[in-house]
């Protein structure tokens, strides 16, 4: 099967769509299909794995400096992918670059899957453009209209779609987790005096630094926390964005930042730590939560969006009102006043994370591409 995806992120851009879109691209090639990607142009090298990589140029977002706004597809893009005649066309993202594919295989009269993956009408007000909230769903129910499929990562986000009186084709294309990778066996006490020093808790906050992951939620949350355990205690924050100076130079004492880390240097950070605080309210999944759970951590985090289809509520870790530091506090007092618990409940995680397969859940996406290019509409083991 040839497959065009058109995405507005991918490696090596650092988030959780970038991620996944590469892991199903070599799931693809894996698998004896040929993709042909369009994506904004990150990085001189065509990504690997894919027969035809078109890169446009693009300007970044004021706002929002990952985002690239591209220009248009273009003759040579337009010829390349007729050339390339996929048998369906996913458009992942909705912002220049998959609004150009969308355009482009309805004209051709291609298949077209979509997926979503960011609520970015959420993060608006974080962004001061609340006022765009509304306008923003009504394109993004526009852009996703005429696909035989769109999938998004949880069933709270497709429940939400439904809401926002998006189409009826929706689907569940849920997420993975390299067990292997996200190991507690890749704990290290040098790494951990290295990342807190002295701390005998550390909790962990890995993904963007800016307004939408409410880290101010947190920040409040691990005051209180100190206040109210003889603990010495540290918050490790890993990643980085908007809102990373003024946060550095903010942080109270104990707070200690990483900056981006990646591969085999992220998965010891995750085992080093104790508990994984993950504030955002905004999450459509949140590849973090399942990262940190693979790793052996429990995990506090908001009681909204994709972060309640993993966290399972007093066994994995526990689910707090949304933008409420007194409540993530007392979530994440009970833990560290309590080794048993965290221990039990960081092997209760692994042994969840270790059902969520990669392998299977991709495989699941390729049916839905059989679907589309075959122009049926059943529900699939996998991508429901």
């Amino acid at each position: 099967m040839r497959v065009a995806l058109f995405t507005d992120t991918y490696l090596p851009q650092v988030n959780g769509v970038s991620r996944t879109l590469a892991r199903l691209v070599r799931h693809l090639a894996d698998g004896g299909h040929e993709v042909a990607l369009v994506s904004p142009r990150i990085e001189e090298a065509p990504a690997e794995h894919v027969v035809l990589h078109h890169r446009l140029r693009g300007v970044p977002v004021p706002v929002y400096p990952e985002l690239l706004l591209t220009g248009p597809l273009g003759r040579r893009g337009r010829a390349a992918l007729d050339d390339f005649a996929p048998d369906v066309v996913h458009c992942a993202t909705e912002s220049t670059v998959g609004r150009g594919g969308r355009r482009w295989a309805l004209r051709r009269g291609h298949p077209l899957v979509t997926s979503f993956h960011t609520n970015f009408p959420e993060y608006a007000a974080g962004y001061g453009l609340g006022f765009a909230e509304s306008f923003a769903w009504a394109l993004l129910r526009r852009f996703h209209e005429p696909a035989l499929r769109t999938l998004c990562p949880s069933r709270a986000t497709l429940e939400e779609l439904r809401a926002r009186g998006f189409h009826e084709r929706l689907g569940i294309w849920s997420r993975g987790v390299d067990s292997h990778l996200f190991d507690p066996a890749r704990r290290s006490a040098e790494l951990r005096e290295e990342l807190a020093p002295g701390a005998e808790v550390v909790l962990l906050y890995v993904g963007r630094l800016a307004p939408e992951k409410r880290i101010e939620t947190l920040f409040e949350a691990f005051v209180r926390l100190r206040g109210r355990t003889e603990s010495s205690v540290a918050l490790v924050l890993t990643g980085d964005g908007p809102l990373g100076d003024d946060l550095r130079r903010r942080a109270e004492p104990g707070v200690h930042f990483t900056g981006y880390l990646r591969g085999e240097a992220l998965s010891a950070a995750y085992a080093s730590a104790d508990i994984c605080a993950f504030p955002s309210d905004t999450e459509t999944f949140g590849n973090v939560v399942t990262e940190a759970m693979a790793s052996g951590l429990p995990v506090v985090g908001a009681d909204r969006g994709g972060v309640r289809d993993t966290i399972r509520h007093g066994e994995t870790g526990f689910l707090t009102r949304p933008r409420d530091p007194e409540a993530l506090a007392e979530a994440l007092l009970e833990l560290v006043e309590n080794p048993a618990l965290r221990k039990e409940m960081g092997a209760a995680a692994r042994a969840d994370a270790r059902t969520r397969s990669w392998p299977a859940i991709l495989e699941g996406v390729v049916e839905v591409y059989r679907e589309a290019a075959g122009g049926a509409r059943r529900v699939v083991d996998g991508v429901r």
